[in-house]
Order: structure tokens, then C-alpha cells, then sequence
């Protein structure tokens, strides 16, 4: 039997006890529903638990349900803890997809599942394919922009309205809910929480290690230089990139950087730019400019200082550089 350990034990849920004992962590309650999709768990379940391996534990994952013994996809019998009564005050929800083209919510399992969600307040309002729908019937989707699987979108538009509803989107935003389309999309989302929570190199290293090739839904306000350019398995050039990124500022020049590939100017050159799309120095313009924004969102720094901490020649030229990939004046990423 497959069993996936939950952390809750029943009389803490019982009792409204919070056992984080580091309120830094965040609960992620997993809710499993029956006849559930298990790569719509599995996926996103997996980037959580991999961004705990990097520096202190960020998350906590419970895996609950309306019953205590589930059937998957797969034919798997799983064991997960009851709903709680309670979830602490930062916690996160994220309910997965089911198996069915057409998904019946009128069941007494999803029913128990609605009554619960309408009666918590979660920080964070997650949900991966079908399990949009829930969101809906729960009353948690109410006036929000939202997404699920291309099969549900027409049951979810009945539960809503057609204009709430946006197809072929890997994942969408409005305020604190995410919804994302399903299957691996939901892994997408997940990568995306963990940028916000704790940032893009994070993020980055993490769909490394799951080998994954780093997509971006459109409901995404920008592609961060951070994530972009990092879709090749070049580890050389990975690993030039971890470096660059670690000192955007530092005036890098191509013999350092050849020598950090173990090969030849010419070469490193033709490698990095087939890897990555574009040139060393457009890479490296672009972590500076990202790295202004940060300075202009968060520091009473003037443009000019903010030009030479990134690295800049002069603010002539960030200037330049800022006009080339941004539609508006640095003075408007200024903080109110």
C-alpha cells in the first residue's frame, strides 16, 4: 500500500493546535479528492518539498482529504489524515485534479470538501486542473480571473462566467488565488510560488534538478532574467550562469568566463549563445537591469548610484539599456 505520511495528527486537527513550531514555515494543505490525478499532486508536492532542501525548511505539507483511504489514476491506495477544523493564520491551500472528463460535484465526498473550504481562510488559494471547480463551487472563485484543464473550461465558465474563465494559460493570478490548467502546468505554478516565496535562483535550481525546462504562463506580469535563458542542459553554461548571477555587478570579461567553462573565447562564445538564445554580455545586461528594478522598488537610491552599484559604465548608458527592454521610465518602478 502507498501511503503518503501526513504530519497532523488527528488530535492536533482535533484540538486547532498550530504544531508548526517555526511560524516562518508555511502549511501547504494538499487536499486529495477521490478518483484524484496523482501527477496533479505528485508534481507540484515535489517542488515544495525540493525548495526545503535549499538553506531552512520553507513549507510543510499535509495531505488531507473527505476520506481517510483514496483511489488515483494510477489504482494506488492511499492514506491521507481528515480535513482539520481549523489551518493556521499563513497557510496555503491547494486542491488537485480529478480523473473524468466531466466532473461530478454533487457527490457527498466533493460536498464535504466544499462545505470545509468555504469555512477556512487560507492565505494562499491553490488549485491544479479540475480542481478549479471546487474552487468555484466553494464560493472561492467569486469574481476572480481564473484557469483550469482545456476538457473543464466550459463547466467552470457555468460556475462562473466565460469572462472569469481564461483558456490556454498555463496558469493564472487575481489577488491570492492561482489556478493553473493541469497535469504539468501545476508544476509550473508551483515553480512560480516558490520565485515569489523565496526567489528565483531557488526556483531555478530546483527545476535543474528535476530536469525540467522552465516555462511561464501569460498571466506572468515579466519573465525574470533570473529563470529565462536556462532552458538547455549545458551544465557548463549553468554553471557560468550561477556565477554571473551571484555578481551581476562584477565586471566579467570573456576570458573569465571561458576559463570558468574550461574552454577556449572563441568557443565559450558559440556555446553560450546556442544555449541560451543570446550573448554573455545581453545575459549579463539583463541581471543588471533586473537588479536596478529591485533597487528602484526598494532603496531612496538616485538613478545615477543605482547605475554603478549594478555595474553600469554610466547612467547614460542603464538608461539606454533600461529603454531597450522596458516601455517605461526607471522613475515609474519607484516605490509610492
Amino acid at each position: 500500500m502507498a501511503e503518503f505520511d501526513s504530519t497532523f495528527e488527528a488530535d492536533a486537527f482535533d484540538a486547532g493546535v498550530n504544531t508548526n513550531a517555526d511560524t516562518d514555515i508555511i502549511p501547504i494543505y494538499i487536499v486529495l479528492l477521490p478518483e484524484l490525478l496523482m501527477l496533479d499532486v505528485v508534481g507540484p508536492a515535489e517542488v515544495f518539498a525540493y525548495a526545503n532542501r535549499y538553506g531552512k525548511p520553507h513549507f510543510k505539507l499535509h495531505f488531507v482529504g473527505p476520506q481517510t483511504t483514496l483511489k488515483n489514476s494510477l489504482g494506488m491506495k492511499l492514506s491521507v489524515d481528515p480535513l482539520p477544523k481549523t489551518v493556521e493564520p499563513n497557510a496555503w491551500l491547494l486542491v488537485t485534479g480529478m480523473v473524468g472528463n466531466e466532473i461530478k460535484l454533487d457527490t457527498p465526498s466533493l460536498q464535504k470538501v466544499c462545505v470545509w473550504l468555504a469555512e477556512q481562510q487560507f492565505a494562499k488559494v491553490i488549485s491544479v486542473c479540475a480542481g478549479a471547480l471546487v474552487l468555484a463551487k466553494s464560493g472561492l472563485l467569486k469574481n476572480k480571473k481564473c484557469t483550469t484543464h482545456f476538457m473543464h473550461c466550459n463547466e467552470l465558465s457555468a460556475l462562473l462566467t466565460s469572462k472569469q474563465v481564461l483558456e490556454n494559460r498555463l496558469f493564472v493570478q487575481d489577488d491570492n488565488v492561482y489556478t493553473s490548467a493541469g497535469v504539468s502546468a501545476g508544476i509550473d505554478l508551483a515553480l512560480h510560488l516558490v520565485q515569489q516565496q523565496i526567489g528565483p535562483q531557488v526556483s531555478a535550481k530546483i527545476a535543474r534538478q528535476m530536469v525540467l525546462f522552465i516555462r511561464r504562463g501569460m498571466q506572468d506580469p515579466s519573465l525574470s532574467p533570473y529563470l529565462e535563458h536556462r532552458n538547455h542542459l549545458q551544465q557548463r553554461i549553468h554553471r557560468i550562469q550561477d556565477k554571473i548571477q551571484q555578481d551581476p555587478a562584477k565586471s566579467w570579461s570573456v576570458d573569465e568566463l571561458a576559463d570558468l567553462g574550461h574552454c577556449s573565447k572563441r568557443h565559450f562564445a558559440r556555446i553560450f549563445k546556442d544555449s541560451t538564445g543570446i550573448t554573455s554580455k545581453e545575459y549579463i545586461y539583463k541581471l543588471r537591469l533586473s537588479l536596478a528594478q529591485q533597487l528602484l522598488q526598494h532603496s531612496p537610491l538616485q538613478v545615477e548610484e543605482i547605475a554603478q552599484r549594478c555595474g553600469f559604465e554610466d547612467p547614460r548608458q542603464f538608461r539606454r539599456l533600461w529603454a531597450r527592454y522596458h516601455s517605461s521610465p526607471p522613475s515609474s518602478y519607484r516605490s509610492e
